[in-house]
């Protein structure tokens, strides 16, 4: 852990390391191509946009509640999640595990969801933006119900961003409790038939056998 002292000058560290950027924008720049690089620090740096907090964030809290239920599916989760699987692959992977909800189109929703943080997150200038958020209003507002369609047609982006994360985040919130109840009843079936080392910890299989 680092010490006081060290936090202090770490603080200092940032805080120089500000002052000199800051300095170097102010300053005119005799290198045209590093002139061209402080530009574009001016530029995206100088004002930041909180249409894409929204999204970064949104699409954050949508990920944590399905990397929660890959932890629940499977025995071993992190073998996946530390596979550095994409967020499609990670939502179909779910997908593939409802019993009954596998058609819905909301997962359709949650992948415009996910276009469109790519396309903000990748890009200091996206392109398809307009095109990207466009078909996340659609989607959402043919989800919602009725009512929340009708209040919400006229919404800002970043507002449907919301509604539409929250949508999707409160149906990954209930299957998480059915594979909750799943693994639950999984678990007792483990701990009845799966042999156990003396300390209650489970007796994996040989690496290299095939012994019980």
């Amino acid at each position: 852990m680092a010490s006081p002292i060290a936090k202090k000058n770490r603080r200092l560290d940032y805080l120089t390391l500000y002052l000199r950027l800051e300095d170097l924008m102010a300053k005119p720049v005799k290198d045209p191509t590093e002139d061209k690089y402080v530009q574009q620090f001016q530029k995206h740096l100088a004002e930041v946009d909180p249409f894409i907090l929204v999204v970064l964030k949104s699409h954050l809290i949508m990920e944590s509640v399905v990397d929660n239920v890959i932890r629940l599916i499977f025995f071993h989760p992190d073998i996946l999640l530390d596979a550095r699987m994409n967020f499609f692959h990670k939502v179909e992977i779910l997908r593939a595990y409802a019993l009954r909800e596998d058609e819905m189109s909301i997962w359709q929703l949650m992948h415009a969801i996910a276009e469109l943080r790519n396309e903000i997150a990748h890009n200091l200038e996206p392109k398809k933006r307009e095109s990207r958020i466009a078909k996340v209003r659609k989607l959402y507002l043919s989800e919602a119900s009725p009512e929340h369609a009708k209040e919400h047609k006229d919404a800002e982006d970043g507002e449907i961003v919301i509604y539409a994360s929250s949508l999707c985040t409160g149906f990954l919130g209930e299957f998480e409790k059915d594979i909750g109840s799943l693994r639950g009843m999984i678990d007792k079936i483990a701990d009845a038939n799966v042999p156990r080392n003396p300390d209650g910890s489970l007796k994996k299989k040989s690496k290299k056998g095939f012994d019980a």
